[in-house]
Protein backbone atom coordinates (compact mmCIF):
# COMPACT_ATOMS: atom_id res chain seq x y z
CA UNK A 1 0.00 0.00 0.00
CA UNK A 2 2.44 2.85 0.97
CA UNK A 3 4.22 1.86 -2.58
CA UNK A 4 1.04 2.97 -4.48
CA UNK A 5 0.91 6.11 -1.90
CA UNK A 6 4.27 7.42 -2.82
CA UNK A 7 3.40 6.95 -6.48
CA UNK A 8 0.47 9.44 -6.12
CA UNK A 9 2.53 12.54 -6.57
CA UNK A 10 4.91 10.95 -9.50
CA UNK A 11 1.73 9.90 -11.33
CA UNK A 12 0.05 13.42 -11.02
CA UNK A 13 3.25 15.24 -12.02
CA UNK A 14 3.52 12.84 -14.89
CA UNK A 15 -0.61 13.37 -15.85
CA UNK A 16 0.20 16.89 -15.33
CA UNK A 17 3.11 17.00 -17.73
CA UNK A 18 1.24 14.89 -20.76
CA UNK A 19 -1.93 17.58 -20.24
CA UNK A 20 0.67 20.56 -20.75
CA UNK A 21 1.92 18.81 -23.87
CA UNK A 22 -1.03 19.02 -25.82
CA UNK A 23 -0.56 21.78 -28.32
CA UNK A 24 -1.95 25.14 -27.31
CA UNK A 25 -5.27 26.13 -29.67
CA UNK A 26 -6.55 29.82 -31.09
CA UNK A 27 -9.17 31.66 -29.01
CA UNK A 28 -12.37 31.14 -30.61
CA UNK A 29 -14.38 34.64 -31.19
CA UNK A 30 -18.02 34.17 -29.39
CA UNK A 31 -19.88 37.95 -30.21
CA UNK A 32 -19.47 41.40 -28.87
CA UNK A 33 -21.70 43.33 -26.37
CA UNK A 34 -22.05 46.61 -24.71
CA UNK A 35 -20.91 48.86 -27.41
CA UNK A 36 -20.47 52.27 -25.96
CA UNK A 37 -19.13 55.62 -27.27
CA UNK A 38 -18.12 58.26 -24.22
CA UNK A 39 -16.81 61.70 -25.20
CA UNK A 40 -18.03 62.08 -28.39
CA UNK A 41 -18.01 66.11 -28.17
CA UNK A 42 -13.91 65.99 -26.88
CA UNK A 43 -12.18 62.41 -27.32
CA UNK A 44 -14.44 60.08 -28.38
CA UNK A 45 -13.53 56.65 -26.35
CA UNK A 46 -15.00 53.35 -27.45
CA UNK A 47 -15.98 50.16 -25.47
CA UNK A 48 -16.73 47.14 -25.99
CA UNK A 49 -16.99 43.57 -24.31
CA UNK A 50 -15.19 40.98 -26.49
CA UNK A 51 -16.64 37.79 -25.64
CA UNK A 52 -14.25 34.55 -26.71
CA UNK A 53 -13.59 30.98 -26.10
CA UNK A 54 -10.31 29.35 -24.59
CA UNK A 55 -10.72 26.06 -26.07
CA UNK A 56 -7.46 24.69 -24.65
CA UNK A 57 -7.18 22.11 -22.04
CA UNK A 58 -5.12 24.14 -19.59
CA UNK A 59 -5.34 27.14 -18.12
CA UNK A 60 -3.48 30.10 -19.19
CA UNK A 61 -2.12 33.90 -19.94
CA UNK A 62 -2.78 35.97 -22.61
CA UNK A 63 0.25 37.53 -23.19
CA UNK A 64 -0.20 39.94 -26.06
CA UNK A 65 -3.30 40.81 -27.60
CA UNK A 66 -3.17 43.27 -30.49
CA UNK A 67 -5.69 43.90 -32.47
CA UNK A 68 -7.39 46.40 -35.02
CA UNK A 69 -11.09 47.83 -34.21
CA UNK A 70 -12.51 48.06 -37.66
CA UNK A 71 -16.88 49.68 -38.19
CA UNK A 72 -17.82 49.75 -41.49
CA UNK A 73 -14.66 49.24 -43.40
CA UNK A 74 -13.37 52.17 -41.26
CA UNK A 75 -10.38 51.83 -38.94
CA UNK A 76 -11.24 53.62 -35.79
CA UNK A 77 -8.20 52.60 -33.50
CA UNK A 78 -5.63 49.51 -32.74
CA UNK A 79 -6.44 48.47 -29.53
CA UNK A 80 -4.11 46.23 -27.29
CA UNK A 81 -3.46 44.17 -23.88
CA UNK A 82 -1.07 42.27 -21.95
CA UNK A 83 -1.52 39.46 -19.14
CA UNK A 84 -4.50 38.62 -19.09
CA UNK A 85 -5.42 35.68 -17.40
CA UNK A 86 -7.72 33.10 -18.85
CA UNK A 87 -9.08 30.04 -17.47
CA UNK A 88 -9.19 26.27 -19.49
CA UNK A 89 -12.33 25.50 -21.89
CA UNK A 90 -14.25 28.04 -20.37
CA UNK A 91 -16.12 31.65 -22.00
CA UNK A 92 -15.18 35.03 -20.76
CA UNK A 93 -14.95 38.95 -21.77
CA UNK A 94 -12.56 40.60 -22.51
CA UNK A 95 -13.69 44.66 -22.29
CA UNK A 96 -12.07 46.43 -24.80
CA UNK A 97 -11.67 50.43 -24.50
CA UNK A 98 -9.84 52.73 -26.80
CA UNK A 99 -9.81 56.57 -27.73
CA UNK A 100 -10.04 57.37 -31.19
CA UNK A 101 -9.16 60.49 -32.75
CA UNK A 102 -11.89 62.42 -34.90
CA UNK A 103 -10.01 62.22 -38.36
CA UNK A 104 -11.06 58.30 -37.70
CA UNK A 105 -14.54 58.90 -36.82
CA UNK A 106 -14.93 61.43 -39.88
CA UNK A 107 -13.79 58.55 -42.17
CA UNK A 108 -16.77 56.21 -40.99
CA UNK A 109 -18.83 58.93 -40.77
CA UNK A 110 -20.62 58.75 -44.67
CA UNK A 111 -22.06 55.34 -44.37
CA UNK A 112 -22.32 55.14 -40.45
CA UNK A 113 -25.38 58.47 -40.44
CA UNK A 114 -27.37 55.99 -43.03
CA UNK A 115 -27.05 52.82 -41.05
CA UNK A 116 -27.32 54.89 -37.74
CA UNK A 117 -30.77 56.43 -39.07
CA UNK A 118 -32.08 53.30 -40.94
CA UNK A 119 -31.06 51.11 -38.11
CA UNK A 120 -29.38 48.91 -40.02
CA UNK A 121 -26.63 46.48 -38.71
CA UNK A 122 -23.24 47.49 -39.06
CA UNK A 123 -20.34 45.34 -39.96
CA UNK A 124 -17.53 45.03 -37.21
CA UNK A 125 -14.63 43.35 -37.54
CA UNK A 126 -11.19 42.69 -35.30
CA UNK A 127 -7.67 41.53 -36.84
CA UNK A 128 -4.62 41.46 -35.46
CA UNK A 129 -2.63 39.08 -33.07
CA UNK A 130 -2.87 37.18 -29.92
CA UNK A 131 0.01 35.81 -27.70
CA UNK A 132 -1.03 32.71 -25.54
CA UNK A 133 1.22 31.31 -22.65
CA UNK A 134 0.90 28.10 -21.12
CA UNK A 135 3.90 27.09 -18.51
CA UNK A 136 6.70 27.37 -20.63
CA UNK A 137 5.17 27.70 -24.18
CA UNK A 138 4.07 30.72 -25.98
CA UNK A 139 2.50 30.51 -29.19
CA UNK A 140 1.12 33.53 -31.05
CA UNK A 141 -1.84 32.88 -33.41
CA UNK A 142 -3.47 35.59 -36.13
CA UNK A 143 -7.11 36.50 -35.21
CA UNK A 144 -9.36 37.90 -37.42
CA UNK A 145 -13.70 37.61 -36.04
CA UNK A 146 -16.23 39.45 -37.92
CA UNK A 147 -19.89 40.13 -36.56
CA UNK A 148 -22.24 42.77 -37.25
CA UNK A 149 -23.97 45.15 -34.69
CA UNK A 150 -27.22 46.96 -34.60
CA UNK A 151 -27.50 50.80 -34.83
CA UNK A 152 -29.98 50.55 -31.80
CA UNK A 153 -27.09 49.00 -30.07
CA UNK A 154 -24.57 51.54 -29.71
CA UNK A 155 -24.93 53.83 -26.28
CA UNK A 156 -23.62 56.95 -27.17
CA UNK A 157 -22.44 58.73 -23.72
Amino acid sequence: MSTIASLKPVLLFALLCVASCAPLMPIQFRSVTDFKVKNLTSSPEITVNLNLYNPNSVGGKVKEFDLDFILSESQLATVQLKNVRVAAMSEFALPLSTITSYSQIVKFLPSGINSFLDGKDIPLSFKGTVTLKKFLFKKTFPLEFHDTINSKDIQLK
